[in-house]
């Protein structure tokens, strides 16, 4: 097959650079650094972030998949009902769009599991980097439901923080409504059993009741929900925690003296969606241990029950952002 000369020229080895040309398993995929932070986003997969690495620890804060990120070539033979994100999906941070949770029918169009955006390869439109930063601008189509997404990943000199700027626009002639949510899914060593998270917040509802009825946060009995559980003690939960003075969350784990943190619109993205597995045997056999913490526009039946949703009318826009960034603790 003929492959077109493409001129490259030198790539930048210092302060904060953008890395194009490589691939992963068959995927397009850019690199953003700069002296604190490497960022591994995988542009021909959702424009997912595969690895956010924080450089003084040596420490990738994402869950991998055990079964990996598998080649573009490959096929897993499961139904619409099965969840194929389950099949094909390495974790990392990726997002739900145009909808979240379980699939969902929405103008007579089927939306699997968690949307169209997971598994839609974007398209690179450039890179550009600076003494001051860097960045990588990418964008994607979905192909049920009629969605152009654009998604900017960029750094900033010294600065150990992730950002995520991204518009999407209703090419349809309908005017429609989107549940949306960003899942960053963070794994071990970072996450262990010493962790804790806290929420500017006073409000939660717990998938273990039924119905599910608003709480108060945070909530220490029976067990402390701010506490992540250990490896191997099969134990999970799913929570949506809400009524946030500002959209924003931090993991710490004492193990690395290391917090993650998280910052977005509480005002767009009012509910943060609190998955965790700590090798709960109904899951891959007990091999899964992470913790998925998701800032989305509302609960898992959005769609269904009119709320929770942001309307976006035909040819429009809407744009949100989001900052991830990591504190050193003493």
């Amino acid at each position: 097959m003929f492959t077109p000369y493409r001129n490259v020229l030198s790539q930048k080895n210092h302060g904060p650079r953008a890395m194009r040309g490589y691939t992963y398993n068959g995927y397009d995929t850019v690199i953003l650094e700069n002296e604190l932070v490497r960022a591994v986003v995988i542009v021909g997969y959702g424009a997912m972030v595969h690895e956010f690495l924080y450089k003084p620890r040596d420490i990738d804060v994402l869950y991998k998949n055990p079964g990996g990120l598998r080649p573009h070539t490959s096929f897993v033979p499961s139904s619409y009902e099965s969840h194929p994100l389950s099949d094909h999906h390495p974790a990392g941070w990726y997002e739900c769009f145009p909808s979240g949770s379980t699939p969902v029918k929405q103008n007579k169009i089927h939306i699997g599991f968690h949307g169209e955006i997971w598994g839609t390869p974007f398209e690179l439109n450039g890179t550009e980097d600076s003494d001051a930063g860097c960045s990588a601008t990418m964008t994607g189509y979905t192909h049920r439901t009629p969605w152009k997404l654009v998604k900017k990943w960029s750094l900033k000199k010294n600065d150990p923080t992730l950002y995520l700027e991204e518009t999407a626009t209703n090419l349809g002639e309908t005017d429609l409504t989107v549940m949306w949510g960003q899942h960053p899914f963070y794994g071990a060593p970072f996450i262990n059993g010493e962790c804790t998270i806290n929420f500017p917040a006073t409000g939660y509802f717990d998938t273990a009741d039924e119905p599910m009825i608003r709480k108060k946060w945070p909530a220490l009995e029976p067990r402390d929900l701010r506490q992540v559980g250990a490896v191997n003690s099969d134990t999970g939960k799913m929570i949506f925690v809400t009524d946030f003075d500002r959209g924003f969350y931090r993991i710490n784990s004492p193990a690395f003296k290391l917090a993650l943190e998280l910052e977005w619109d509480a005002d767009k993205f009012p509910y943060c969606w609190m998955y965790e597995c700590c090798s709960d045997k109904k899951v891959q056999n007990g091999r899964s241990y992470g913790l998925a913490v998701e800032p989305f526009s509302g609960l898992p039946k959005a769609i269904e029950e009119g709320h929770g949703v942001i309307p976006i009318k035909a040819h429009a826009s809407e744009s949100a952002a989001f900052a991830m960034r990591f504190a050193e603790l003493k």
